[in-house]
């Protein structure tokens, strides 16, 4: 069976689908709690520093310190040593963005809904006013948009492009969802392969590397094919050599 990756925006119903689909499929859930404390495990880095990648507060210097990209570095390594353990997984939370679209068998799903639905949510979940759902909204968009920025490039977090179901929870209830996500876990398009395992192995080695090159510093993009390291430097830098 594949990997299943839940990015979901707040008040949707994340932890009752998630939790509905393991129980259907038998999966190992894996939140982002998960992946921070293996993360500073790894690092020797304090799993607060870990965690604040998730948050859209950035210091005045991480232009300098690329602390931001050093976590998030931390975190692709952090997954893709478990991805190269274990094929049968939920992935939940910020870490669901981090496995680059090479690795086939993980079914992509993002969980939205529209802002009446959300808040009506909020007020049901966790008791919160109009003013306070309001702001609860507008802060967990916000971190979600610049977490995908940060790892995914794009300052939409509800892009469909980096999903392969986007399922609106205003109009579909969690069993209904569950049935949908199960449905689809089906296909052999997510099917694990040869070449879906030879991407982990991909994405392990670029994490490995990314670590390697955030630590001296250095903020480039980086990505690996059949065992062959590609670097992308974004911005001017002097001192190119280095």
């Amino acid at each position: 069976m594949s990997v299943i990756s839940f990015f979901s925006g707040v008040f949707c119903k994340e932890q009752s689908v998630v939790a509905a689909v393991a129980e259907t499929t038998g999966l190992s859930v894996v939140g982002d709690a998960d992946l921070v404390a293996a993360a500073a495990k790894l690092s020797g880095l304090g799993a607060d520093k870990i965690e604040k990648a998730f948050s859209a507060k950035t210091s005045v210097f991480n232009k300098f310190t690329h602390e931001k990209q050093r976590a998030a570095a931390w975190l692709r390594l952090a997954l893709a040593t478990r991805l190269a353990e274990e094929s049968r997984l939920l992935l939940v939370g910020f870490c669901a963005l981090l496995p680059p679209r090479d690795i086939s068998h993980i079914l992509r799903v993002c969980l939205i809904g529209d802002a009446a639905f959300r808040r009506s949510v909020a007020a049901e979940e966790a008791s919160l006013s109009e003013r306070e759902a309001h702001k609860a909204l507008e802060r967990g968009d916000e971190d979600r948009a610049l977490w995908a920025e940060l790892v995914a490039g794009t300052k939409d977090p509800w892009a469909p492009a980096l999903y392969d179901m986007v399922v609106p929870m205003d109009k579909t209830g969690v069993d209904a969802a569950r049935d949908l996500i199960t449905k689809h876990l089906a296909d052999p398009a997510v099917r694990v392969t040869d070449a879906s395992r030879s991407a982990v192995a991909d994405f392990l080695l670029a994490a490995r590397v990314e670590t390697v090159i955030t630590g001296k510093g250095h903020d480039a993009a980086v990505s690996a094919r059949d065992g062959v390291i590609t670097l992308t430097i974004n911005k001017k830098v002097l001192l190119l050599d280095r």
